[in-house]
Order: structure tokens, then sequence, then C-alpha cells
């Protein structure tokens, strides 16, 4: 039977490429290593379809070209079926205007989902916002929409509007933590990133103490992938400063290391990386993710990271 995937692939044949690299000239490079000017029209997973400088379209079995030619292609086939997939793709049905609840044995993890109609009007990539929620609310079962209160605030109509995005609120299992289910994390986040049009660029972390230590742990497992984290009363690691550079706003009570955490703000900067700290003595550790998610200006700046 012709796959989903397969039916778009051929649409692609015959409408033609409207990806914004399609019509651009590059230099083509054969498997023999001839060079030549041209611009892909149209491709298939076998075929490229290219039309040379001098005006001249030719049909041009993948094989025949080189390795990087050949993953430019693939690379096109991939981003339009992401441009399809708000409509057609697999998380398509989940993007409703409310918050909708995917069962574990789905993609490996309980999570919640909320994005609305906007993103489907939009003409332009939209980025991706995950929470991990702290130690308290692990479950292995979650009432839909009960969510904490940085992705709640998120998907309030005021901030909506200026932020529109696709949040994802992930459940960490009762007896686990996040380090345990990074794993699982990345996957989704990859079904995520494959099957709809996401800024690649702008993936945003948050998470509240707990969620928090996730955040760490997955940005030292992709050290080049996410383009800001929001991290209430977790930890800041040295290390970091060597590892990665990801924008970070850190948050946090005066029960936890407020000292270390500027200490490693102050390093972050000097090495000419973005965070930012701010430290609430009298706010204890179960407020500060409120504290945080409150914070004047904090999405806004969240929003506007974006990775190079």
């Amino acid at each position: 039977m012709t796959s989903l995937k397969h039916l778009l692939l051929a649409s692609a044949l015959v409408l033609g490429l409207t990806h914004s690299h399609a019509d651009s000239p590059r230099t083509w490079t054969s498997s023999e290593g001839k060079s030549f000017e041209g611009s892909l029209q149209s491709a298939t997973e076998t075929t490229a379809s290219v039309r040379r400088s001098d005006g001249r379209v030719f049909d041009i079995p993948l094989t025949n070209l080189s390795p990087d030619d050949q993953t430019f292609v693939q690379q096109v086939l991939n981003d339009m079926n992401r441009e399809e997939g708000l409509s057609s793709g697999p998380f398509a049905e989940l993007i409703s205007d409310e918050w909708i609840q995917v069962p574990r044995e789905t993609y490996g993890i309980l999570f919640q989902i909320y994005g609305t109609s906007k993103l489907k009007r939009l003409k332009e990539p939209f980025p991706l916002f995950i929470h991990l929620h702290g130690a308290g609310s692990r479950a292995d079962e979650v009432e839909t929409g009960k969510v904490e209160i940085a992705p709640k605030m998120l998907a309030g109509e005021e901030l909506y509007d200026d932020f529109p995005c696709l949040i994802i609120v992930p459940t960490c299992p009762a007896e686990s933590n996040w380090s345990e289910q990074a794993g699982a994390l990345e996957s989704l986040i990859d079904a995520l990133t494959n099957s709809l049009p996401i800024d690649r660029k702008r993936i945003y972390l948050s998470g509240y103490s707990m969620g928090s230590r996730g955040i760490g742990t997955l940005i030292e497992r992709r050290p080049e992938f996410y383009a800001a984290g929001l991290l209430a009363d977790g930890e800041a690691k040295m290390n970091w400063v060597d590892q990665t550079d990801t924008a970070l706003w850190l948050t946090f009570s005066g029960e936890r290391d407020l000292e270390g955490a500027k200490a490693f703000a102050e390093a972050y900067t000097a090495a000419g990386k973005t965070a930012h700290f701010e430290g609430f003595p009298d706010h204890i550790h179960n407020q500060i993710h409120w504290t945080l998610a409150k914070t004047d200006g904090v999405f806004a700046w969240c929003f506007s990271q974006a990775r190079k």
C-alpha cells in the first residue's frame, strides 16, 4: 500500500517545490566529481529535477549526485513533509486550541500538548517550548490541563498572542527522574521537529527544581541544540561554561545556592555567553517557579533567543 509519505513526495514531483531552499541556485557535484550550477525544481526519494544555469531541466538519479547533494535533497523533502504536518501529520489532530493528553504508550512518555489554530495560519516555522515539572508532580497519570505556572501562563491568551508556539509538558513517572527520562524526552522532541514546521533554532526549555536539573541533563547531552532555558531552583554547573552556549535565565530562592548560581552566571557571561541571574533570598523553594513565570520580560527574553 502506498504510504502517506510517498504520496506527498509524488505530489512534490508533480507540483514542484516551494521550499525556500528549493529554487535557490547552488553548486551541484556529480558522483564523478563534476560540478555545475542549478536550482532544484522537484524531487522524489530517488530523483532530483534540476534546472541548470542555461535553463535546461534534467532529472538526475540521486545516486549520481554527491553525498552532500543527496543530503540537501533529502532535507528539502523532509522540510516539505514538516510543512504538511499541521494538516496531515501525526500531531495534526492534537493542535486543537486546548490541552490534549497523549498516553505514555504512544511516544514512550506521558505528555500534554497545547497549540492553537494560529499556528496553522503562520507563514513561518514556530518555536517549541518544553516545560519539565518538579519532583512533586511525578505521576503515572495526570489531569488534562493541570500544568505548572510557566506553561499555564504561556498558554493564556495574553502571552500566547505575542509568542505563538507549540507547548509540551511531559509527566515524569512516579518512581523516576528527568535524567532517567532524557532519552524518551529527546525521542519525543525529535518526533515533533521531524513532523511539524518547528523552528529548530528556537527550541526552549523551562523547568522547576527536578525539572530544572532535567534541563541540565538535556543541554549536557545536546550542547548545541536548545536556544534557551528557564531554570527555577535547579543547578548551575561550572562545566557548562565550556560545554554549551544555550542562553540561560536562572531564578533561585533563598533555599538554594544563590552565590553558586550567581558565580556561574558571571563566569558564563564572561565567556561571551548569555546568562541572566536573579536571586530571591526571602523566597522559599515552593514558590520560586511562580516568581520566575511572573517576572516581567522573562518570556520576551526567552523567545528572543535563537541559535545561530
